[in-house]
């Protein structure tokens, strides 16, 4: 990183780096929270580039850090909703439940829970990108949580080649909207 540029001023959802550093050095509980919370606010971030052009609206849909009780405010409805707008895949919406499923069992299990669990190891073996991956370069390591690491990674580079295609699609204006509207 460039040393006149702070950690603030680093766009998170750009900071690759950083999200790989810290869930590598984190207790399996906090890799896989932060590792869902980066893919929640990915998919935030490309569902609203395919949205109208209207920022207050759109934050009203999607919910923003102080408004979290929006319709399209939670990881849930935000994978389903990228994949019935057709901005993921099948494969991809698949690997994100998994994910989120495996986070909501770190996040609401008091005490102990760690990627040995049956219920994890049978999620983290189901990640279909990490499986890609896996089967075409045997000498990775196997381990449930390298797996689970190796679906986010690859997860988050999707995603964000995704947005880069999205964004290059116009998006209309509220004015464009009316215009139509007022046309037909």
């Amino acid at each position: 990183m460039d040393s006149n540029v702070t950690k603030s001023e680093v766009d998170p959802l750009t900071d690759w780096n950083g999200l790989y550093q810290e869930i590598q050095d984190e207790s399996p509980r906090a890799a896989v929270i932060i590792a869902a919370a980066f893919l929640d606010a990915q998919l935030r971030n490309l569902i609203s580039k395919a949205l109208i052009d209207d920022s207050k609206i759109v934050d009203e849909l999607l919910g923003t850090e102080k408004s979290l009780d929006r319709p399209l405010s939670s990881f849930s409805s935000r994978i389903r909703a990228a994949y019935c707008m057709g901005l993921i895949s099948k494969n991809i919406y698949l690997d994100l439940e998994l994910v989120k499923k495996i986070r909501n069992k770190f996040a609401h299990k008091m005490h102990g829970y760690n990627f040995d669990e049956p219920e994890i190891v049978d999620w983290c073996k189901s990640l279909r990108l990490a499986k890609q991956i896996s089967d075409v370069l045997p000498r990775l390591p196997k381990t449930h949580q390298y797996l689970f690491l190796l679906g986010v990674t690859q997860l988050v580079s999707w995603i964000a080649v995704r947005t880069l295609e999205v964004e290059k699609i116009p998006r209309p204006a509220v004015d464009d909207r009316k215009k139509r509207r007022a046309a037909t």
